[in-house]
């Protein structure tokens, strides 16, 4: 009986929102929200679901299970300069075999103008293999979301890519898993392109391959398509991660 009585309350908080206030980190020198911090807001808000639902850091770290991101998609429905508060909302969506798609709407005066897919997977520590979401109750749900499915980037050759800089992974970077964090993936894109104040960012998407550890170099590679940029880091002949973004 009180089974089902927790499970009824997991079934109400599926659709979370959270109020964040953007400080002057969270810009760029154009006082728009950094794609990393959009990153960053999503991360905090999806930790604090997950805990809601039972299954956070602390909680997964204490079966021998972390949650392991496999992309990131973004749009950004309209350019908001100088914000200084913002809602987010935040639902789970319907698993799909061992991915787990988590869908975000940011809202700026009750104005939606940012929509974004996060994809997850859960890892078992101490099999070294991917568990099925669907071995979780309070995952459960039916719910579709608001991208249909977000497939992986297509992946462009090497040889197609221009050698910009080789970037080796400081301990600032580091999260608590001990690898670089996802966000700043985007942090490294603006560094490397560093786009001028009338070029508006409308989306991008992230793909991360492999974990980047402290004090690897990350040898990173370029490419411009027409309004698409593309940014690559490799550690020798091995792919880490790849994104586009479009403006």
């Amino acid at each position: 009986m009180l089974e089902t009585a927790f499970l009824e309350l997991y079934k109400m908080i599926k659709d979370y929102t959270r109020e964040f206030t953007i400080t002057n980190n969270y810009l760029d020198t154009y006082d728009n929200l950094k794609p990393s911090a959009i990153l960053d807001l999503s991360q905090e808000i999806a930790g604090s679901h997950a805990k809601l639902l039972d299954v956070g850091f602390n909680e997964f770290i204490a079966r021998g299970l972390i949650w392991v991101i496999v992309r990131n998609k973004v749009e950004i429905v309209k350019n908001i300069r100088q914000l200084e508060n913002v809602k987010i909302r935040s639902m789970l969506t319907k698993a799909r075999l061992i991915e787990l798609p988590r869908d975000y709407e940011f809202y700026a005066n009750n104005e939606l103008f940012i929509k974004e897919r996060s994809v997850w997977m859960i890892f078992d520590l101490n099999t070294k293999k991917v568990v099925l979401p669907n071995e979780f109750e309070t995952l459960k749900t039916d719910y579709e979301g608001i991208f249909p499915r977000v497939k992986k980037l297509t992946e462009l050759k090497k040889e197609e890519l221009e050698f910009n800089k080789d970037f080796i992974v400081p301990f600032s970077y580091l999260d608590h898993n001990g690898h670089m964090n996802n966000t700043h993936y985007l942090d490294l894109f603006l560094d490397v392109y560093k786009p001028k104040k009338e070029e508006v960012l409308k989306s991008f998407q992230v793909e991360y391959i492999s974990q980047c550890y402290l004090d690897e170099k990350i040898s990173l590679y370029t490419l411009v398509k027409n309004n698409t940029k593309y940014l690559y880091g490799y550690n020798g002949e091995e792919l880490k991660f790849y994104l586009e973004a479009n403006y």
